[in-house]
């Protein structure tokens, strides 16, 4: 008997390291010091619309002055408003079909570092990253900025105590915050959600990591999503064996999903496999019964796939949604 979407799966933010601090899920018995003190100077009732208001209103400034209809924002300008300096070397910004995929183990935070110049923040960008890793690093030093913030200073204390795990998750939340304005992440009913984040990463230059976790944000509109994979080719199975059988996972975003990671399979004739078997970039959606690892059901599913089987470079999205109120099938080639 077919199984139903997962319940869970629409249940808090696709990043499930934000959970604990969002609406009444936040413990301030069991939280950081950091994080209690910037909840108390903003004024809210938890971390997660604490940095909020706190990126909100970073934004507002960014937008007195620049246009923030331009996509993408500019962390360079981010940091002068606020007032700290970025160093080391910046990667080039390379060509908007260029997509930034994470390596085969996303990070769980960022390798940025800030330290200060008397009062004066500098923010120094990690060696060997590509251009939409500089970007969220930087803006996920902002996030630690604003967390330690306390009126026009820095409180000192928090900063000594070093970073903790929820401090990284709330510092990366500020990062898409900063990045990826809401209205951005807004797609209509009928778009394919795999399409439109391979489309919008790119526009917004971050990888398709943050903003598949975007999409599922406390801040965002409730959205139909599930979760998603990324696949990518396996370069050590032969490439006389089936397609699908090269197609692994390279990350997910499925909430308390285990997912086996470079050791599972596409299914023959799933979508996964048979965009991973097409030509040229091309997305396309479909229902179908779906079982990876512990992640289970019936879903709508939206995939996009582009890169190279000969070359060993094809790579797959496939988002998962709930099939309710969608278009059965759609596809399209770019």
């Amino acid at each position: 008997m077919s199984s139903p979407a997962l319940s869970h799966a629409s249940q808090g933010p696709l990043d499930t390291r934000l959970r604990p601090l969002i609406g009444e899920a936040w413990d301030p018995d069991n939280t950081p010091l950091a994080l209690r003190r910037f909840v108390r100077e903003i004024g809210m009732e938890c971390p997660s619309k604490a940095m909020k208001v706190a990126t909100d209103f970073l934004l507002f400034k960014y937008g007195t002055q620049n246009d923030s209809q331009v996509a993408p924002i500019a962390v360079e300008k981010l940091c002068e408003i606020y007032g700290a300096s970025i160093t080391g070397i910046r990667p080039r910004s390379r060509d908007a079909n260029v997509y930034s995929v994470d390596s085969w183990e996303p990070r769980q935070g960022h390798t940025g570092r800030v330290s200060f110049d008397g009062s004066r923040a500098r923010i120094s960008i990690p060696d060997s990253v590509d251009y939409a890793t500089a970007r969220l690093s930087v803006a996920h030093e902002l996030g630690h900025l604003l967390i330690h913030r306390r009126g026009e200073e820095h409180d000192e204390a928090t900063l000594r105590l070093g970073s903790s795990p929820e401090e990284e998750a709330l510092a990366e939340y500020a990062a898409r915050l900063l990045l990826l304005p809401s209205r951005l992440c807004q797609p209509s009913p009928e778009t394919n959600l795999a399409e439109f984040a391979i489309t919008q990463s790119s526009r917004m230059r971050v990888t398709i990591h943050c903003f598949i976790a975007r999409l599922g944000d406390p801040d965002v509109a409730p959205s139909p999503i599930q979760g998603a994979i990324l696949w990518r080719m396996r370069r050590e199975v032969a490439t006389s064996e089936p397609l699908y059988t090269r197609l692994t996972p390279q990350w997910h975003l499925c909430r308390d999903a285990f997912i086996p990671i470079r050791k599972c399979k596409a299914r023959p004739g799933s979508l996964v496999a048979d965009l991973g078997a097409a030509d040229g970039s091309v997305a396309r959606s479909k229902r179908e019964e779906v079982n990876i690892g512990s992640f289970a059901g019936r879903f709508h599913v939206d995939a996009f796939a582009w890169g190279s089987v000969d070359d060993g470079t094809r790579l797959v999205l496939s988002v998962f949604r709930d099939p309710s109120g969608t278009r059965t099938e759609v596809g399209t080639a770019v």
